[in-house]
């Protein structure tokens, strides 16, 4: 079984500007990603896709391989994810000059990924009873917190959950939220689904500090007081 670790790394964000080459404990995000999978030893190629020459250059430091740099047009604000991993599977099986059997694909944004979770993500899959593998944690709200703003003026629950069902946490301990800290999908599965999620699918659990996610510039400076608390 071929496995593809793949790490999409644009250079542009609205949120933060050029954060996968902004670090964290002294390490930049792309470089996080890439060590992570590295560390983990499960897959066989470690592929980063980006726009940015920058970017490009710290995977490759890292020991990432870039061969090749994403077109403009899939690198904007409103590319979607699917044609973006679409177009990385296509050009490295050329090079590769065969088809991978699993890909499984890293956030760039989440830099405290633990090379144990990959592993556990990885070893969950081979038990062979599921397409796909996901990270999930804990749901953070009830469901029936979760509101949607209507007209300007007005709110409507966005869940309806019956009042007596998820009234008090613990009733909650059943429900998650994806993490995004890791994926593992079968490759034809993704190419017929066109999604990363396709059932039946698997799980494993990341923590809350694995969990962070980095979109904005105070999910920045939380993963700063979080590297430095735990020196990590």
């Amino acid at each position: 079984m071929t496995i593809l670790a793949l790490i999409p790394a644009r250079g542009g964000s609205k949120g933060v500007p050029r954060k996968n080459i902004r670090k964290i404990g002294g390490i930049s995000l792309i470089r996080r990603a890439v060590n992570s999978v590295k560390e983990s030893g499960v897959a066989d190629h470690v592929l980063v896709s980006s726009d940015d020459e920058l970017i490009l250059k710290e995977a490759s430091d890292a020991g990432a391989e870039t061969p090749f740099v994403r077109p403009k047009e899939l690198a904007t604000d409103t590319a979607a994810m699917v044609p973006v991993i679409k177009h990385a599977l296509f050009e490295y099986e050329k090079i590769l000059g065969k088809k991978i059997d699993t890909l499984l694909f890293l956030e760039s944004t989440v830099p405290f990924r633990k090379p144990e979770t990959i592993i556990d993500a990885i070893e969950r899959y081979n038990q062979g009873d599921c397409n796909s593998v996901i990270t999930v944690c804990p749901l953070e709200r009830k469901p029936q917190n979760i509101f949607k703003k209507k007209e300007k003026k007005y709110l409507e629950r966005y869940i309806e959950v019956p009042k007596e069902k998820y009234t008090r946490r613990q009733d909650m301990n059943h429900l998650c939220r994806l993490s995004s800290v890791v994926y593992v999908v079968n490759r034809d599965k993704f190419f017929e689904k066109e999604s990363l999620i396709v059932e039946p699918v698997g799980y494993v659990d990341s923590t809350d500090i694995e969990s962070i996610n980095i979109d904005e510039e105070l999910d920045f400076l939380l993963a700063e007081i979080v590297a430095e608390k735990y020196k990590i």
